[in-house]
């Protein structure tokens, strides 16, 4: 991770350094946490200011401020206009100084778990770091360069979007070696105002690759004669197209820990990238077999009193709640969908939901219980007699007075669902003793 002197560190953002010039390894923004020896950074947001929590920073181990005004505690400060400028600007110096190749991905799905399968694949030859949890935005991206270890061969960057100009702005923070784009779907089209928005900013992520840079694009994409155009790099494709440079048969021999086309896809997508880095076969094969899939994406918990459980709650869009519909369709029936409100959709939400509710009854899914406001539409579409709840403790009395006929149970819904509670709420009851 960064290691720096707080003269250096106030030179290069061009700021002011007030007491004496020491060394901080590592930066900070949440003062709740272990700041042992690092820099703790004030980042000013809409509904906090970080700079009235420096004492409890100082207190767990900080050793040196990056402020916008003095404060009283007893340690070095940097004193500049914008702390989050100049902590990218930090950022920025400390990637190029640790001269990691920067493999990039973005995407409407699937980012988190090809960015998982790559790290586990080169971690098994050489020394790389990644994205920690959903760090993909202004703040994260820096956060992420900051935690380069001067070893590293590689880094690991997962990028979103949450409006126009996002991907551009990300991707002026590094010099890419491999842009990665997963695909493109109509995921948060209420930020964005159209579908052409969503492609033209996720394709910003090969915008500024060089030629001897590598671009890794998905063969079953419809836009992918559009970026492979738009791009001087090498092109390596992926997909289950039998054309793509990286097809599923590639995969054929591969035990992935995780189900689904979709994730047999990432697969393939992680092995483009792997080539773009002259990764063996070998470490392929057992990089992906050992890769930890992250927590609430498609997570297998087992059985609670005979049903199995599957955590999808980490967040939904029409595709990934597709996806997610195509692996509960493999279990033996009875099948049970709980599904929570697809976000930031716009005008077309109630249509999209309605979608779900289709595909669900189309691939003969056995139950579908809905919650939240949108929800509702896909459960008319799913059937006339709707299973619909205002709440998770009430969804939860159902489930637990109809625990034997629903079977195999997938939790699916946008973050700001919270279904993640309602899994917890299950894990705590008679249900799972």
């Amino acid at each position: 991770m960064i290691s720096m002197n707080t003269h250096q560190a106030t030179t290069i953002v061009g700021g002011t350094l007030i007491g004496k010039a020491i060394q901080f390894r590592g930066v900070s923004i949440d003062s709740r946490q272990d700041c042992s020896g690092k820099l703790f950074v004030a980042i000013k947001g809409e509904n906090f200011n970080g700079e009235d929590y420096c004492q409890q920073a100082v207190d767990n181990g900080a050793v040196a401020l990056l402020v916008t005004q003095a404060k009283e505690e007893n340690v070095p400060q940097m004193i500049c206009e914008d702390s989050l400028k100049a902590l990218t600007i930090l950022a920025k110096n400390w990637a190029k100084q640790c001269q990691a190749k920067i493999i990039a991905i973005t995407g409407s799905n699937g980012k988190t778990t090809v960015k998982n399968m790559v790290s586990s694949i080169l971690s098994m030859s050489t020394q790389c770091s990644a994205t920690q949890g959903n760090l993909n935005n202004e703040i994260g991206v820096p956060l992420t360069l900051c935690s380069i270890h001067p070893q590293d061969k590689y880094v690991v960057i997962e990028m979103g979007a949450a409006k126009l100009g996002d991907i551009s702005y990300l991707v002026s923070l590094v010099d890419i070696h491999t842009a990665v784009l997963t695909n493109v779907s109509v995921a948060h089209i209420g930020r964005f105002g159209s579908y052409e928005n969503i492609v033209h900013e996720k394709g910003q992520i090969i915008s500024t690759l060089p030629e001897d840079g590598y671009a890794i694009l998905p063969k079953d994409d419809e836009n992918f004669d559009k970026w492979n155009e738009e791009t001087k790099a090498t092109v390596i494709s992926f997909g289950a197209d039998e054309n793509s440079d990286c097809s599923i048969e590639l995969i054929k021999n591969i035990e992935l820990p995780v189900a689904g086309l979709h994730n047999q896809i990432n697969a393939t997508c992680a092995i483009a990238v792997s080539k773009s880095c002259m990764v063996s076969d070998e470490d392929i094969k057992k990089g992906l077999e050992q890769f930890v899939p992250e927590a609430g994406r498609l997570e297998n918990l087992g059985k609670f009193d005979g049903n199995v459980i599957i955590n999808d709650s980490y967040n939904a869009n029409p595709e990934s709640v597709k996806a997610a519909i195509n692996v509960l369709a493999e279990y033996e029936q009875p099948t049970t969908l709980i599904f929570g409100d697809m976000a930031e959709l716009g005008v077309d939400s109630k249509t999209l939901h309605v979608e779900i509710g289709c595909y669900a009854k189309a691939l003969n899914i056995s139950n579908l219980l809905t919650i939240g406001k949108e929800s509702k539409h896909a459960g008319l579409s799913f059937s006339e007699n709707l299973f619909h709840f205002k709440d998770i403790p009430s969804l939860k009395v159902y489930l637990l007075a109809n625990w034997r006929k629903l079977g195999t149970i997938l939790i699916k819904g946008s973050r700001s669902m919270h279904l993640e509670k309602l899994i917890e709420d299950l894990e705590k009851s008679e249900v799972a003793a």
